[in-house]
């Protein structure tokens, strides 16, 4: 795709996040309408109605292009493809926890292209296109490369969807108490890359997520500056080890043991 459309959709993609951020901000009692889809794993009418507006807005600018999302799955045959979790972190707003996200990635022939993360309770958007660096708010943003490992903020999520992986992940948090400062766990995987990102945390590992969790605040963290890693991917699931530069491997000899 010529980098005029990518601008183009990045431009659009910006707009729609905030539409559906406006949207959740006024529509918060819908957390209390719940579905199970899984062990762990939920819905919320606010998830459903969110990526309508997202794919409506978006369908409407470009009819073309496909969709991937988290809730309605895959739509249309365009290699040009929509990525999208209208709510990551449906626990989070289920709860009334403010960082839920927006999270809305395009892809093309030559990969993920673009991404914008928008945190509604905290007025922030991330966003960033391949070779044009990362943005928080249109200001700039880079990974922290000079923070010691040992002074380190990690952001470590355990494995809530997959409780029989749990030792497993016990084993690693406790290589990372003995390479960073202090851990988080914050609910959003969108949210934590982009943490990184602008430098607020150093590292962060998680496992059993899906590439709609994960697409936009991969693009954003590495235009940051950062590196990212998927440790494991099995049929729709990855783990991924996210940091800056300059600790990344020393993260990946902490997961790997």
């Amino acid at each position: 795709m010529t980098r005029e459309g990518l601008r183009a959709r990045l431009d659009k993609a910006i707009e729609v996040a905030s539409a559906a951020s406006s949207f959740l901000l006024s529509h918060e009692n819908l957390r209390r309408s719940v579905e199970n889809k899984d062990a762990n794993d939920y819905v919320t009418s606010a998830d459903r109605a969110s990526e309508e507006l997202i794919e409506r807005l978006l369908s409407e600018a470009f009819p073309e292009d496909s969709f991937y999302g988290e809730e309605s799955g895959r739509k249309g045959e365009s290699p040009d493809c929509w990525i999208i979790d209208p709510i990551d972190g449906t626990v989070d707003f289920m709860s009334g926890f403010p960082n839920y996200t927006v999270s809305i990635a395009f892809r093309d022939e030559e990969g993920i292209m673009l991404g914008v993360v928008a945190v509604p309770r905290q007025n922030e958007v991330f966003y960033a296109l391949r070779g044009e660096g990362a943005y928080l708010n249109g200001k700039r943003i880079t990974t922290d490369e000079e923070m010691e490992a040992g002074r380190s903020l990690a952001i470590l999520v355990p494995p809530h969807r997959r409780h029989e992986r749990l030792d497993e992940y016990m084993t690693d948090m406790r290589r990372f108490y003995d390479l960073a400062s202090d851990m988080r766990s914050i609910g959003s995987a969108a949210c934590s890359l982009c943490y990184v990102a602008s430098g607020r945390c150093s590292m962060y590992y998680e496992m059993c997520l899906h590439l709609y969790d994960i697409a936009a605040g991969v693009v954003i963290l590495e235009e940051a500056g950062g590196r990212v890693t998927f440790l494991r991917e099995e049929g729709d699931e990855l783990d991924i080890a996210a940091s800056s530069s300059a600790l990344h491997a020393r993260m990946l000899e902490t997961v790997n043991g």
